[in-house]
This record gives structure tokens, sequence and C-alpha cells, in this order.
């Protein structure tokens, strides 16, 4: 059986259509992988470049942990240190304060050597006084983080904060500390 040589020709162009339609197939997720590979090796080259940085920055990081660790007030064990916490509370507030209240227990040790301590106060002035007093607070450096604060109107109390302009509220700031063991004798403590 003798084959044209035209029709030869066809069959040739068919079965190669058909291999590389086969081939293409098969390797198609291959291709689709190989052309995503480009896109994750570029993820992970900025992952390991942000990693490498942050490997980098480690001493820095850690010599300023320990430069806010070394500013922060330091109280010898057993000692809490709201009798010293609170004058310098008060002298900051100028009045405003009317009723403290310190927490009972001291938070718990999180990181080398860190505890904190909560004071609750009433407070009642003018919007002035409080934003004077808030203002105070963060630029004294003290190591602290006023977690709730409520305002309250002086038309809402009907009690002695009803005077004009006047508002009245409760605030809770906790304040960071560090024990110093005690070595036998009287350690004093570093003033906030």
């Amino acid at each position: 059986m003798k084959m044209p040589r035209r029709e030869l020709g066809l069959l040739v162009v068919t079965l190669a259509v058909v291999v590389l339609a086969v081939t293409y197939m098969v390797l198609e997720p291959s291709i689709d992988e190989f052309s995503q590979y480009g896109e994750r090796r570029a993820e992970i080259d900025k992952r390991v470049a942000i990693a490498q940085h942050l490997l980098d920055s480690r001493p820095q990081v850690e010599q300023d942990v320990q430069d806010f660790l070394d500013g922060l007030p330091s109280y010898p064990e057993g000692r809490k240190p709201d009798s010293s916490l609170m004058p310098a509370l008060e002298a900051l507030a100028g009045g405003l304060l009317t009723r403290r209240e310190i927490g009972d227990e001291e938070l718990s040790e999180t990181v080398r050597n860190l505890y904190e301590t909560a004071i609750t106060c009433q407070w009642e002035g003018g919007l002035d006084l409080l934003v004077k007093f808030l203002y105070d607070q963060q630029a004294q450096g003290v190591a602290s983080d006023m977690r709730q604060l409520s305002i309250q109107t002086g038309g809402s109390s009907g009690g002695s904060a009803a005077k004009k302009g006047r508002i009245s509220g409760r605030f809770t700031i906790h304040y960071a500390y560090r024990h110093t063991p005690t070595e036998g004798g009287s350690a004093t403590a570093s003033t906030p």
C-alpha cells in the first residue's frame, strides 16, 4: 500500500500537532508552576531581606530595650511603688483628682524584671485641666499607660460637677517599674 506524498505530509503534520498537544497537556502544570516560580522567588527574597534586616537591627533593638528598662523607676523587692507614685501623680494632676484607688495586686512579671501597677482615680475639673494633665503625663517620660478614661459632662451627674464648664470621670493608669534585689541594706527608689 503506497500513500501519496500529499497524504503522507498531512499525516506527519497531524502527528506532530497531536504530539505537541499531548506534550503541552502533560507539561501544562509544570509550565504554570515554573511561571509562578518567579513570583514566589521574589516573595521569598523579600521575606529574606526583611528577616536579615531584623537580624541586623537586633543589637540596636536590644540596646534600646535595655535603655528603656534602665530608665524605669526601680524599687526593692517586696516594696510597692505606690508611696512614690501617688505624690508624683497628685502633683502632676494639679487639683484635678478627687479620689484615688491603688490596685491591690501588681501585675505579673512580663519581661526582664518588668512589673506594673494600676492606679484608678476619679477626677473633676475643666477640660483644659484634663488636657494639661494628659499632656504633662505623656511629656514626663514615665512609662505609663492610660488604659481607661471615662468623661461625663457636668449636667448629667447633678452633683458638684454640675457647675458650668466642669466635667468629671474616672481613669486608670498603669505604671511600669522594676524590682531590684535587696542586699540586706535599704535600697532607694529612683523617682518616676
